[in-house]
Order: structure tokens, then sequence, then C-alpha cells
């Protein structure tokens, strides 16, 4: 069964990282962590890289956070990864432009899917 964190497991892990953390759309984070455990709604069932894709980017695009969605989107999916057997370890500096691209909404779905992919690997 795949790891999903819950709502109560990013804000405290976000109280953690962020000085003066504020949840500005709780439904929102609802919804993207209700499209990780079921997928899209008719996309089919949602692989380990559609979840953390899915994961990753709508925390990073969505800002349900007044500060700090960047850096908990980028933590959660390397905690999501790791709390489902990956390995996740792209080049040095990859995870801060990839970041900022998907930020931007330079790169799609499927290319954000594969980067996870090509720089995961199953852990021994």
């Amino acid at each position: 069964m795949t790891w999903i964190p819950t709502i109560e497991y990013i804000l405290a892990l976000f109280e953690d990282q962020i000085t003066k953390p504020l949840l500005m759309n709780r439904l929102g984070l609802t919804g993207t962590l209700d499209k990780v455990h079921w997928g899209i709604p008719y996309q089919g069932v949602p692989t380990l890289w559609d979840q953390v894709t899915i994961l990753f980017t709508e925390i990073v695009q969505n800002h349900y956070f007044f500060d700090g969605n960047k850096r908990i989107g980028s933590l959660i999916a390397y905690l999501f990864l790791a709390n489902n057997g990956q390995n996740f370890s792209p080049p040095n500096g990859e995870i801060f432009s990839t970041t900022m691209a998907v930020a931007q909404g330079h790169y799609d779905f499927n290319k954000i899917r594969e980067w996870f992919e090509r720089n995961s690997r199953a852990e021994d």
C-alpha cells in the first residue's frame, strides 16, 4: 500500500520548517491529497510517479500556504518517495531549478513525472 501524507503530517512538517506558517487553503490541500490517493478524475489508477507528480506540482503551483510552497512541495515529494521505498537523488541544483520551472508553469505533467522517475531508484 502506498504511503500518502495526511494534512496533519504536512502541517506539522510545515510548522517545523517555515517561520510563521499560515495555511491559506485547507480545502485545496485536501483536494490535492485526494488526487494523490485516487488519481486525476477519468485518467485511471495513478502510479507512484503520477502520485508524486500530483503532490509536488499542486503544492508548488497552487499556493496553499502563505509562504514556503516550493520548499514544502519539494520536501514532501522527497519524503513521499522515501516512504514508498524510493531513493530520490537528482544532480546538484536540479531540485531548485526544476521546482522553479514547475512554479512558473514551464514543465508539463509528463516532464515532471519523468524527472522523478529518472532520478529515483528502489531502495535496497
